[in-house]
């Protein structure tokens, strides 16, 4: 039986392992291909040149087309396209290529899973570059001397999420349905009907698939990141940026009087300066990074 066959098949969670049952459907996506995983091992050397990466990622031809169309964006060209993979190693650094390569594999996957409805996989795409960008903003504002890892945990922060709606699309939709537009009901709800939450499905799943600890600790704990301990102020980072993406989403001010709630103590004690860092995520900041979002999709 194929994985999207069987993602419509009816699951009672009651008698179920709802996690090992995602994550044995999901067995047959691979998180980094073995091109890439290839390629981020000589990028970790460092002795290697920005030529050595170069021969290793054009090994793979959908690998060197994501990693130029990924520096060609709005990100990182500076307005400036790049049109040899040479010149975007050389304009990124060996460091955030690494990033971008992990991006990039995200954005395969999510093209791989068999999302009942299409639009459902925008969706949630769309979600996680928006708060990928955001985490961006906030890094380079606050300066709190991320290198490309931000962007990164921004945007596979919900990886259960979308793994739980492409293998089990009916119980993601009476989620959904539960929790309405209290957002901050998701984990309990979640776990009264699954047993488990997005955040352990994810977490496991990049542990199996060998992605870095810091990433694997940002999908696990990124409704929790004061339980993060190494990695705590990454996670808090991408917990902020993910609940200003959400206040963009329904074009809410990003940062407002209720703004003390938000897990941010430990990246800004003035408020004030945070609030002036987000000013300028306006609606059509959102729309901008949407529609770059719906170009790497494609």
């Amino acid at each position: 039986m194929s994985l999207a066959t069987a993602t419509h098949i009816s699951i009672d969670p009651a008698i179920v392992d709802v996690k090992e049952l995602v994550l044995k459907r999901a067995a047959d996506f691979t998180m980094i291909p073995a091109a890439a995983m290839k390629a981020m091992q000589v990028g970790r050397n460092p002795a290697c040149s920005f030529k050595e990466y170069t021969v290793a990622i054009e090994r793979d031809v959908r690998l060197t087309a994501d990693i130029l169309s990924m520096a060609n964006t709005s990100l990182y060209s500076a307005g400036t396209p790049v049109t040899t993979l040479l010149d975007a190693v050389r304009r990124l650094g060996l460091v955030k290529c690494q990033e971008l390569i992990l991006a990039t594999c995200t954005a395969g996957l999510m093209k791989q899973l068999p999302f009942k409805h299409a639009r459902l996989r925008e969706q949630l795409w769309k979600q996680g570059y928006l708060t990928a960008v955001v985490c961006m903003q906030l890094n380079q504002s606050l300066r709190m001397g991320f290198n490309g890892e931000e962007f990164t945990a921004g945007l596979m922060h919900d990886l259960g999420r979308s793994l739980l709606a492409a293998t089990a699309p009916d119980l993601y939709a009476q989620i959904i349905k539960e929790i309405g537009p209290d957002i901050h009901r998701t984990l309990d709800v979640e776990r009264a009907i699954l047993g488990t939450d997005h955040c352990e499905i994810g977490g496991e799943f990049g542990r199996r698939n060998e992605l870095p600890p810091q990433l694997v600790s940002v999908i696990q704990h990124h409704h929790a990141p004061q339980h993060d301990g190494e990695y705590s102020t990454l996670t808090t980072l991408v917990a902020l940026a993910a609940q200003i993406s959400s206040r963009l989403e329904a074009d809410q001010p990003a940062v407002d009087e209720e703004s003390e709630t938000m897990p941010s103590s430990s990246l800004v004690t003035d408020m004030a300066k945070l609030r002036d860092v987000v000013s300028t995520m306006t609606r059509e900041f959102t729309a901008r990074t949407y529609a770059e979002a719906n170009k790497l999709m494609t």
